[in-house]
């Protein structure tokens, strides 16, 4: 078997050197019966990746198509982009990612098998004080998994704690950011509170969505609901063999419809027609399935930017190092407006997306070229049941995700052990690692929370429901959002509005918080969707969130308004100070 060509360096995690190359992305490349690569497509597109990395002029037109009509692959050259306004794509890299026979990939691929089957399960059920039995389940599974992960694996790119993993501190004493040094016993908190979140300061208060996912944005003259079409409940892909192997070697679903094209709402209609409107019908985010949905068709930074809008329109206060900023600013005849002011929010947010986007394709392409977690659950199928009238074959996949409660419920449903995905096309036409959403909600986020003041009440900064009533609007919760039945449309609309939040912990949830909510909903979506890991997710968020701290740094040179800084939490608890001469961490 051919081994990665040292001139350009090694693959880092080790996987490119397994047999077959089971741990590396091959969609769309010819495959044999069990799913795997065909060795010698596999090692020309290596080699082409490899080419492009040391800077030599490359054609992936000759790379070998699974099938004639296989979809193209989703824009490798962009991972050799310039850049002059942030990071070169070749400054920063990535930890490797955990390999596929690791501890830690079986670990993180029960989460993902626990969300394909909690994907309709209402998110109000995700409370403690609404707790579905199911989420309990989840998290005694994925708490185990995790564990394992954490005490056996010391493989490169294995899951760390509070990188990684969500993470509490053990005896009274709360983890204060201000400190030096975080205090020492931290353990893995996995609790519904904490499921399916990426563990970034305060972004366990509150619901599951992030305030900024559920609220109306005003946009000049006009508003964006919030409301979105949903995907018809309980519908998942890509757990049999024949559309398995359809994506692996064509990387369509049976339509011949790309990931960037799949699961339209008629798609979805086919067979249930009966109980859904032909017109479609428009829900505020409910379920997991829901957040897949809105990552499947965003557009890039929209999630950001709506944010963006939706704070500078409410006057959210401003962070202390903004010389407009404050009851008494430094400039009091003036105002920010194309420097320091919404207009520039607004063009920052946008320029750091496209640069976090350059940053990332290189390491999927050039560097790291990490299998999406469809091609995992392939090779459990072919261990344990195999291909149709053909024997098993034993890939070293060990019973940490084989004996899990997740995916025998899973082969229950069933009836394979393939993961269950919302899409119909599977994964999109690039490798997993890193994650481009995660990457430009690390970016964006920091942005914004540089901006902003974080530390601000977020029911403080909310603005008048009525003007006339002179209330404040209430945080919003989930707790009457429920499933999406057949037959349950109501007067063109499943749910009206977002239920009120009263929770205990409402006085908690700061601007800052939910921003980081937002940040992972968007990054965990993907992988409530099934195509991405979470080390993909938590890994690339630190990815956008250094490259936004750059460019930060040189916008803070650029303005004439003297003195002018930034400060935020990053997204491991750092307090980061950022002027036009330093980046500042303690």
């Amino acid at each position: 078997m051919k081994q990665a060509n040292l001139d350009y360096g090694p693959q880092p995690n080790g996987d490119e050197q397994l047999e077959n190359y089971i741990g590396n992305f091959h969609k769309s490349l010819p495959h044999n019966a069990y799913g795997e690569v065909e060795g010698d497509a596999y090692e020309h597109f290596q080699d082409i990746c490899q080419q492009l990395e040391a800077g030599e002029d490359v054609d992936f037109e000759t790379v070998a198509r699974g099938t004639e009509d296989a979809a193209a692959f989703t824009n490798p050259l962009a991972g050799a982009a310039s850049e002059t306004l942030g990071l070169s794509p070749k400054q920063v890299e990535m930890l490797p990612a955990p390999g596929i026979l690791s501890a830690s990939s079986a670990a993180e691929m029960v989460e993902l098998y626990w969300m394909a089957l909690l994907r309709d399960v209402p998110l109000a059920e995700f409370s403690p004080e609404n707790l579905n039995p199911k989420v309990s389940e989840a998290v005694k599974d994925i708490e185990k998994a995790f564990k394992v992960a954490l005490n056996e694996d010391s493989s490169a790119g294995a899951l760390q704690l509070g990188l990684d993993l969500p993470q509490k501190t053990l005896g009274s004493e709360k983890y204060d950011a201000h400190q030096q040094h975080a205090p020492q016993g931290l353990a893995l908190d996995v609790s519904p509170q904490t499921l399916f979140r990426c563990g970034l300061p305060d972004e366990q208060y509150g619901p599951l969505v992030s305030q900024f996912l559920l609220r109306d944005v005003p946009y000049g003259v006009q508003r964006i609901s919030a409301k979105q079409v949903p995907y018809v409940r309980d519908k998942d892909f890509l757990t049999g063999y024949e559309d398995w192997m359809l994506a692996q070697d064509q990387g369509t679903d049976r339509y011949g419809r790309d990931y960037g094209n799949c699961n339209n709402y008629e798609d979805q209609r086919l067979g249930r027609e009966q109980y859904y409107p032909a017109d479609g019908t428009t829900r505020y985010v409910s379920t997991m399935r829901d957040l897949a949905r809105f990552v499947n068709r965003d557009a890039l930074h929209q999630a950001y930017f709506n944010a963006a809008l939706f704070l500078d329109s409410v006057g959210a206060p401003l962070d202390k190092g903004n010389p407009y900023a404050g009851e008494h600013p430094v400039y009091q005849r003036e105002h920010g407006f194309a420097t320091l002011g919404g207009p520039d929010l607004l063009t920052l947010v946008s320029e750091v997306a496209s640069r976090a986007l350059k940053i990332v394709w290189r390491q999927k392409w050039l560097v790291h070229r990490r299998c999406r977690p469809e091609v995992y659950g392939g090779l459990l199928q072919m261990q344990l049941q195999g291909p149709p009238k053909q024997g098993t074959k034993d890939y070293g996949i060990g019973d940490l995700v084989t004996g899990s409660e997740a995916l025998q419920q899973v082969y229950d449903k069933y009836r394979s052990y393939f993961l269950p995905m919302a899409f119909s096309a599977g994964s999109p036409n690039h490798p997993a690692y890193g994650a481009g959403h995660a990457t430009v909600a690390g970016a964006c986020i920091t942005i914004l929370k540089a901006w902003f003041d974080e530390a601000a009440p977020l029911y403080q900064s909310l603005p008048p429901e009525h003007v006339a009533r002179k209330e404040p609007w209430e945080l919003s919760g989930l707790d009457t959002q429920g499933l999406l039945q057949p037959g349950q449309h109501l007067g063109g609309e499943y749910f009206d509005a977002p239920s009120d939040y009263h929770g205990y912990d409402a006085h908690l949830m700061t601007i800052g918080g939910e921003l980081n909510k937002l940040a992972s909903n968007i990054a965990m979506g993907r992988s409530m969707g099934g195509v991405h890991w979470r080390s993909d997710n938590t890994r690339s968020l630190r990815l956008g969130e250094q490259l936004a701290c750059e460019i930060l740094c040189k916008r803070a040179k650029e303005y004439a308004e003297k003195p002018v800084s930034f400060s935020f939490r990053s997204f491991d608890g750092e307090m980061v100070r950022i002027d036009q001469d330093t980046i500042c961490r303690s």
